[in-house]
């Protein structure tokens, strides 16, 4: 009973301050302070957040807008997914849409929205990827794909100028996409390999290819190799982790690739 007690306070003043800062970031007149009461939300951890950050999102003044979108990435409820989406679809600031596709890309990443469907093309969009998984684990399907297919569309689109193509299109899908916006298309492979279990440390290989899209021509595989010492027996979220960090790594070398053709 004490435990509680004492903890009613704590909540109270909680409470207090997001509706305190959620009022600053309605009504305040200088955007300075509406931007600052914005990132506070985000770093808040507060559900009661996500409303009036998803509020803000149609400020008037574009710096609150990005702040809002970005405390919407950090806050990290995914019921500021749906309110991201929506106002980057009609968003033509290209910082501001920038902001809001990466922490679309962030939440959709996160427990729960990792199949979320990526945002369209925008108006600054020159790339579109489409992403394909295969698994070769020996995990379930279940576990890999959905981990894999996030971990890349979040660092392909935490780059501006980039689109991903959302899971299950089809090439003629694809292809109309490509044509209506002029965008140039890539398509990625990424293979999972079994992780490897040996002298007390953990391996673990994700094969990425990258062919052109919709045409399917490859144009060169990534390979990171990753090794965690001091896990000699089957620790599976330390694999997961380590196929994250490779399909970034496979990711990043491909932005770099891109960006030299």
């Amino acid at each position: 009973m004490t435990l509680v007690l004492s903890l009613i306070p704590t909540r109270l003043y909680a409470d207090q301050r997001t509706s305190y800062l959620a009022d600053q970031l309605r009504t305040n007149e200088d955007y300075r302070v509406r931007t600052q009461a914005a990132l506070a939300l985000g770093a808040s951890g507060d559900d009661a957040a996500t409303r009036p950050l998803c509020d803000a999102l149609t400020d008037s003044n574009a710096s609150v807008k990005v702040a809002a979108a970005a405390a919407l990435g950090k806050l990290g409820k995914t019921a500021g997914l749906a309110c991201l989406e929506r106002a980057e679809g009609r968003e033509q600031t290209p910082a501001v849409k920038s902001q809001m596709q990466k922490s679309i890309a962030a939440l959709s990443a996160g427990g729960g929205g990792g199949s979320a469907a990526p945002p369209p093309p925008g108006a600054d969009t020159k790339y579109y990827v489409a992403i394909e998984i295969t698994n070769k684990s020996g995990r379930p399907e279940s576990e890999i794909e959905p981990l894999v297919r996030a971990a890349i569309q979040s660092k392909i689109l935490a780059k501006a100028g980039y689109a991903v193509a959302p899971k299950g299109e089809t090439v003629a899908q694809g292809k109309k996409i490509l044509n209506g916006k002029k965008l140039k298309g890539f398509y990625l492979l990424a293979t999972v390999e079994p992780a490897v279990y040996q002298g007390g440390n953990l391996t673990q290989v994700v094969r990425v290819s990258m062919w052109t899209y919709p045409s399917k021509s490859l144009q060169g595989e990534f390979a990171p190799k990753l090794t965690q010492s001091g896990t000699p027996k089957k620790d599976v979220q330390s694999e997961n982790i380590l196929m994250k960090m490779c399909v970034e790594n496979a990711v990043e070398t491909f932005h770099k690739v891109v960006a030299s053709l």
